[in-house]
């Protein structure tokens, strides 16, 4: 499943004076029933070295925020969640029940005593911040070379940067991390394995047109002459070993690198008897998509990357479906020409296997309900795990049809309002085994009125592209195949 950093992050200027206050016998106390609930559902994202703005670790932590504490979830804007609970359980669902909410207000009408006892025990969590839900460390970190400078304002565009994959075999992982070094200033990391393009080295060149250099971008080998550049073959390893275009496939397939950091997800771990690979036989370098956000001052951001290695013999692996076919309004949306083998092997995460976005129409000037829906088949008999979309700021609300063979029809999952700072994979609390044949559809519906208030501009049409300004419609179902299992994975 997939670990969020989802708690409580709760801004406020509202904070109650430290002195404790004379509370009836039988109200809540933080000792015997508020902080448990804390903990477990807010304390992931309330620690160092984590989004939220301060712990919620303990007593003394909490109680300067109680009313703050006490207003966030009653309106149930904390701890955040998104799912319409009419369909569906997930595993990963933080969001409170009505009795904890009605407990955390009394707790708080009554002063917020501590109690009597002793306090409940945090969780384990990483000291350098990671989010397995162990508090394991990673068995495996790739940092990012440099700290990357973010100007305090202005426009940073979306870029690349490359550096060598540190393995030259398969890494069987049970969770990985991308972490992203300063939360505030990131707008969101992706990575992926690859290899250089014919002709190309790991050399000194701006980062993106205009831009900084840089010594992690691919330039012109300086040993090869033109004639070489010409009789260049597709790529193959730096050693010479010729690519396996199956092996490529299944790569693409399995959402190629270690993973996004995106807002509100921490670890993505694995579940009981599955894992991933990440195939150092076949790529070299890791490509870092990078995309920071201006913050008034200026930031520093050095991401990493965290793996924990597979243990068991035999596991399951896990895949991903995306719903490439798609239509707007209507109209049927043309995705780009499928990718070969060997331009797999060259391009950036953001083409691999995404289709980053179909040619899209764009929004028009104050449309509140723009409409996009994709489609997915699977091919053989599945299980379904967890479903996942990313928009941007216009995104509304997202529905998740599954269509058996028969005609039977079931909602998945249904997100009615969506939130790009919390982009959940929702884990379904029982995998779902669906026969060949089934498909999925994912609803999407985007508002550029001025009703919604995160709308930078309704006045303007929305183009399909990598800024929070413009939008986005990636959707994908992660999936294992029903009864396979592999030794050698």
């Amino acid at each position: 499943m997939r670990v969020h950093s989802a708690a409580a992050v709760i801004v406020a200027g509202v904070a109650w004076a430290s002195a404790p206050a004379t509370a009836h016998a039988a109200s809540p106390t933080y000792n015997q029933d508020v902080g448990s609930i804390l903990l477990e559902n807010c304390a992931s994202c309330h620690r160092p070295n984590q989004v939220a703005p301060m712990p919620l670790l303990s007593y003394q932590d909490a109680r300067p925020w109680a009313r703050a504490i006490k207003a966030k979830v009653a309106s149930r804007e904390m701890p955040p969640w998104f799912a319409d609970p009419s369909y569906g359980t997930f595993s990963n669902d933080i969001s409170l029940t009505d009795d904890e909410i009605a407990m955390i207000v009394e707790w708080v009408d009554a002063g917020a005593p501590e109690g009597d006892g002793v306090s409940p025990e945090a969780p384990r969590f990483s000291d350098a911040g990671w989010s397995h839900p162990s508090g394991a460390e990673p068995d495996y970190v790739i940092e990012f070379p440099i700290a990357w400078e973010v100007p305090a304002d202005g426009e940073t565009p979306n870029f690349n940067l490359y550096t060598p994959l540190p393995f030259d075999d398969v890494l069987r992982v049970s969770a990985t991390q991308v972490r992203p070094g300063n939360y505030a200033a990131t707008h969101h990391i992706t990575t992926g394995l690859v290899n250089m393009p014919p002709g190309k080295v790991l050399g000194t060149g701006p980062a993106w047109a205009g831009g900084p250099l840089v010594d992690y971008v691919p330039v012109t080998d300086p040993a090869l002459d033109a004639d070489a550049l010409t009789a260049s073959a597709a790529p193959a390893r730096s050693a010479g070993t010729a690519l396996d275009p199956e092996a490529l496939e299944e790569a693409a397939a399995q959402r190629a690198g270690f993973g996004p950091y995106i807002p509100g997800v921490g670890a993505d771990v694995a579940g009981p008897g599955q894992a991933r690979e990440i195939r150092g036989d076949l790529f070299d370098y890791v490509i870092w998509n990078l995309h920071y956000q201006a913050t008034g001052k200026p930031e520093i951001a050095r991401p990493s990357i965290g793996a924990w290695l597979a243990t068991e013999e035999r596991t399951q692996r896990v895949r991903s479906l995306g719903l490439r076919e798609a239509t707007s309004e209507g109209r049927q949306l043309v995705a780009p020409a499928p990718m070969t083998a060997e331009e797999r092997a060259i391009a950036g995460p953001s083409q691999v296997g995404q289709g980053l976005n179909p040619t899209l129409d764009p929004i028009p000037p104050h449309e509140g309900n723009w409409t996009v829906t994709g489609i997915g088949a699977f091919q053989n008999d599945a299980v379904i795990q967890s479903l996942f979309v990313h928009a941007h700021v216009r995104g509304k609300d997202f529905t998740w049809l599954l269509t058996y063979p028969d005609g039977r029809e079931e909602v998945l999952l249904r997100v009615p309002n969506y939130d790009f700072d919390w982009q959940f994979e929702y884990e379904l609390a029982e995998p779902l085994r669906v026969p060949a044949g089934s498909t999925v559809k994912s609803i999407a519906r985007y508002d550029n009125s001025r009703n919604n208030r995160r709308n930078p501009a309704p006045q303007k049409e929305v183009y399909w592209s990598e800024q929070s300004w413009d939008d986005m419609y990636l959707t994908n179902v992660r999936y294992t195949i029903a009864d396979e299992t592999s030794s050698e994975n």
